[in-house]
């Protein structure tokens, strides 16, 4: 996804999460295991596709930043419906 030419971003200023939401991607919010597995699988129990990706450093809080352990564990959660 990253890297879409001509994107446009959304609301929210993000390019990556305009690209998404024209392809039907929701995002839900943002977890670290074991809550992160719980929900993505709790999601795709109720007929969802379920991306985890990276949170984008820019969101992250200054003191989070540049902690490898938090860049590491914490994933957004998007999802779709199938079909």
């Amino acid at each position: 996804m990253s890297g879409d030419v001509g994107a446009q971003p959304s609301a929210s200023g993000n390019v990556r999460e305009g690209a998404s939401a024209r392809e039907g991607w929701t995002r839900r919010f943002v977890a670290a295991p074991p809550r992160l597995e719980e929900a993505a699988a709790l999601y795709r129990s109720m007929g969802y596709e379920v991306r985890l990706e990276r949170v984008p450093l820019p969101e992250l809080r200054e003191d989070c930043a540049g902690c490898p352990l938090a860049r590491g564990l914490l994933r957004v959660i998007y999802t779709r419906r199938r079909g």
